[in-house]
């Protein structure tokens, strides 16, 4: 026998129940409805507050919202269903969703993924999210095993640090178990391609599309003389440091005199919070399966280009990567650099670039994407 909404209020919510007043935000309810359908299901009952008073809905009206998230908050498509209560004469809406057979389900407008943990959806921990692509069989190319490597060809040093530094893992147990945990190793105990990007040893051998490749030229073009040339193969946390230096020794530091706080300010032409975002973003989002292509920095006389090889994902249009909703061609890498804090843990960097520039009056940064690359135009402070 079904328990009555007055029971099911005294009980409160739980992995499986969530209260939803009337006037709930819908990507409030899609939220809600992709960590259901992400971890075991539950049920939402609009028209009661979280304090547990019924408030009721408008059935129609609501019926008509919900009919809208599910065309246009949440992807992949989901089913639901609706069941009309009625207490004290007002009505509420038990919305019922059943744990999904198309995982992992995000929210389309901020691009977010969700699980259910306890009363709270949540963004799901580096490790939740592979098993959501793992459950929809939808493993990325960057957790793909590289076949005859072990966690020999990684480096301790690098693999000590991180966990100890950045996770606050104890490396004393059972290592290997808990670096195939991290999706460092596969289930082979082979090295994943993430694992050999961030703490492999000979990137060369076996991924010879790593690294970066950095030119200065003389004037506006590639055929002027190359001024400056360096390649550099190493792990990704070491590449955007590369790439942070050679920017900075081949472009000039103007200084501003700070009238109001009577003191001298050096402006770079390109600002290191700007490089450093957009460096890492060409590591998390480039198309690791392309090969014969790295990421690329190119500094001419009037401007910095910054090259990463394979298009946005399908899911994903330039404007929307623009004005701040993240994407997860690569979620283990971009998690990863967020736990060397080298990219805005909000996932709002690019938006916070181009604050800063409309801010200050200067040329807008150029975003360019097709089938085969994206490419990053930014203009120097003079």
């Amino acid at each position: 026998m079904e328990n009555s909404l007055l029971e099911i209020i005294n009980n409160g919510e739980d992995s499986y129940t969530e209260f939803k007043s009337g006037r709930a935000h819908i990507d409030s309810l899609a939220k809600e409805m992709v960590a259901f359908a992400n971890t075991a299901g539950g049920k939402i009952y609009l028209g009661i507050e979280d304090n547990g008073e019924i408030t009721g809905v408008e059935k129609k009206i609501w019926e008509e919202k919900l009919v809208q998230i599910l065309r246009n908050n949440i992807e992949p498509s989901l089913s639901i269903f609706i069941k009309n209560r009625k207490e004290d004469e007002k009505t509420v809406l038990q919305v019922e969703i059943e744990k999904g057979k198309n995982k992992p389900y995000k929210v389309k407008t901020s691009n977010k993924y969700y699980i259910r943990v306890g009363s709270v959806s949540t963004e799901p921990s580096q490790e939740e999210l592979v098993r959501l692509f793992q459950d929809g069989e939808l493993l990325h190319f960057e957790v793909k095993s590289i076949p005859g490597t072990t966690v020999q060809d990684l480096e301790s040093i690098l693999l000590r640090e991180y966990c100890n530094q950045h996770r606050k893992i104890d490396l004393e147990d059972k290592t290997e178990e808990l670096f195939r945990n991290l999706q460092i190793l596969g289930k082979n105990f082979e090295c994943t391609i993430l694992g050999m990007l961030y703490f492999g040893k000979e990137l060369t051998q076996f991924l010879p599309q790593s690294g970066i490749d950095m030119f200065r030229f003389s004037g506006t073009e590639k055929d002027t003389d190359i001024l400056d040339h360096k390649t550099e193969i190493l792990p990704i946390p070491s590449l955007i440091e590369v790439g942070e230096r050679f920017i900075k020794y081949n472009s000039s530091t103007k200084a501003v005199f700070n009238q109001s706080e009577t003191r001298r300010e050096d402006v770079q032409e390109y600002p290191e919070f700007v490089v450093r975002e957009l460096l890492s973003n060409a590591f998390a989002h480039r198309d690791w399966s392309i090969f014969g292509q790295r990421v690329k920095i190119d500094i001419f006389s009037d401007r910095l280009e910054i090259f990463s090889p394979g298009k946005l994902p399908n899911t994903l249009e330039l404007e929307s990567a623009i004005s701040g909703i993240s994407y997860y061609r690569n979620p283990i890498i971009s998690q990863m650099l967020k736990d060397y804090s080298l990219v805005e843990k909000s996932g709002r960097g690019l938006l916070k670039i181009l604050n800063y520039y409309k801010k200050n009056k200067l040329s807008l940064p150029r975003f360019q994407a097709t089938n085969f690359f994206l490419k990053v135009t930014l203009y120097p402070i003079r």
